[in-house]
C-alpha cells in the first residue's frame, strides 16, 4: 500500500456515496492516473486495467496476468479478475463486461471516468444507461493533508535538482550529460532519505534543460547540444513523492546576460509573481490567466507569449484545473497549481520560471523555494 489506509478508505467511500446519492449502480474506472489515485500503481500499456466500484461498496479489479502478483496485495479489492493477455483470443473488453454482468446481473445505470469513442459505443449497448463522469477527476482537484505533505516533500527534491544543475552547469557539457548527472544525484539523495520510492511515468526526478537558442521552445526535449558561455539555460525540473509531482523551473545565464535578456527576464519574473499572488480562494483560473498575460502584453511582449499561465499539479505533470482563459474553475483551498508564464523571443532566448503553489485560506503558499533573483541565476564561468 502506497497511500495510507485512512486516505484510501476515504476516497473509496466518496465514490460509493456518490453512486448511491445519484442512483447509480457502478463506476468503471479506466484512466491510469485515477487508478493510481485508488492506490494501484502500474505501468500503463495497451493491456487494460479496469477498477469497478459497485454501489453496494464492493470493488472488482481486472488486470492482465503480468500484474496479478501486485494486484493481490490490494487490500481494498474484494474481487480480482485476471486475463492472460491482450488482445486475447476472446476480446478482453467484452470479457470484462461479461464478467461484470455475471457478478452483478442487475447493472443498469453505470458511469465511466474516461473512454475512447469506439469503446464507449461498444459498452453503451451493454447497459441501459452509460455516461462519462468526471467525479474522480473532481475529487483529485482538492488535495488532502496527506497529499499536500507528499507534494511539499517532492518540492524539496525539485529545488535540489535545480540547485544541482546550476552548480554543475559548465560550458563544454551537453544538455543530456548535465541532465543525467542531475537525475542521478537527486535519485541518490532520495534513495538515502526515503523509505520507499514509487517509480511512476517520468521517473522519481528529471526534467528538460534546453540551452541557447533552444530555450525558445517551451518543451524542448533534452539534446546533445553543448552548453556554451553566453547561453541562456532553462532548468525545467521536478520530482515526485509517491507519485505526486511538483515542478521548479528557473531561467539561468551562463555568464552575465545583456540588457535585452535582463529586461525580458524581469518582465517574466514579475508576471510569474503576479500569477502566484492571484492564486487565492474565489479567484477564477480564467481571470488569473488574463491578468498575467495582459501584464506581459502591456509591456510590449505579447507577441512572445506561447502558452497559458499554469495548470494543476498532483499525480499528473499537467492536470486540471487549467490556469487559462477558457477554464472558469473557481479556486478553492487545497488546490495545487503551477505559475509559469513565459516569454520566448526568437533570436534571443526563452524566459520562464515556474513554482508549485498551494492555495490556502489566506496567502498562496509557494512549495518550491529556489531563488528567482537574477544575481542567483548567473552562472559564473
Amino acid at each position: 500500500m502506497v497511500i495510507s489506509e485512512k486516505e484510501i478508505n476515504h476516497r473509496n467511500s466518496q465514490i460509493i456515496d456518490y453512486l448511491n446519492k445519484n442512483g447509480l449502480d457502478g463506476f468503471i474506472v479506466t484512466e491510469p492516473y485515477n487508478i493510481f489515485y485508488l492506490d494501484f500503481y502500474h505501468i500503463s500499456t495497451e493491456r487494460p486495467i479496469i477498477y469497478f466500484f459497485h454501489s453496494s461498496g464492493e470493488t472488482t479489479l481486472f488486470v492482465p496476468s503480468m500484474e496479478e502478483v501486485e494486484a493481490m496485495k490490494m487490500k481494498h479489492v474484494d474481487i480480482l479478475k485476471v486475463y492472460f493477455e491482450f488482445p486475447g483470443e476472446k476480446d478482453v473488453f467484452q470479457w470484462i463486461i461479461q464478467e461484470l454482468k455475471s457478478i452483478y446481473p442487475h447493472l443498469k445505470n453505470i458511469v465511466i471516468d474516461n473512454a475512447k469513442e469506439r469503446l464507449f459505443q461498444k459498452w453503451s449497448t451493454e447497459f441501459d444507461n452509460l455516461k462519462v463522469d468526471d467525479f474522480i477527476y473532481q475529487m483529485r482537484l482538492i488535495k488532502s493533508e496527506e497529499e499536500v505533505e507528499y507534494l511539499k516533500m517532492a518540492a524539496n527534491y525539485s529545488d535540489f535538482i535545480v540547485d544541482y544543475g546550476i552548480k554543475h552547469c559548465l560550458p563544454g557539457k551537453s544538455e543530456l550529460e548535465l541532465l543525467a548527472e542531475m537525475e542521478i544525484a537527486t535519485i541518490k539523495k532520495m534513495v538515502q532519505e526515503l523509505n520507499e520510492i514509487i517509480y511512476v511515468p517520468g521517473g522519481p526526478a528529471g526534467g528538460l534543460i534546453p540551452s541557447g537558442e533552444r530555450t525558445i521552445l517551451p518543451h524542448a526535449l533534452p539534446s546533445s547540444r553543448i552548453i556554451q558561455k553566453g547561453d541562456t539555460i532553462l532548468f525545467s525540473c521536478g520530482a515526485n513523492i509517491k507519485g505526486y509531482r511538483t515542478e521548479c523551473e528557473r531561467t539561468c545565464f551562463v555568464s552575465e546576460p545583456d540588457k535585452l535578456r535582463k529586461k525580458a527576464f524581469k518582465i517574466m519574473k514579475d508576471a510569474q509573481s503576479l500569477g502566484i499572488s492571484l492564486m487565492k480562494p474565489g479567484n477564477l483560473c480564467s481571470d488569473i490567466d488574463k491578468q498575467v498575460l495582459d501584464f506581459i502584453r502591456k509591456r510590449g511582449y505579447g507577441d512572445y507569449i506561447r502558452h497559458r499561465t499554469g495548470h494543476g499539479k498532483g499525480l499528473q505533470e499537467h492536470e486540471i484545473p487549467w490556469v487559462e482563459i477558457g477554464d472558469h474553475t473557481v479556486l478553492q483551498k487545497g488546490m495545487i497549481l503551477s505559475s509559469e508564464p513565459g516569454i520566448y523571443i526568437e533570436g534571443l532566448s526563452g524566459f520562464r520560471h515556474s513554482d508549485t503553489v498551494l492555495v490556502t485560506e489566506k496567502e498562496p503558499e509557494v512549495l518550491t523555494k529556489y531563488s528567482k533573483e537574477l544575481e542567483d541565476l548567473v552562472i559564473e564561468v
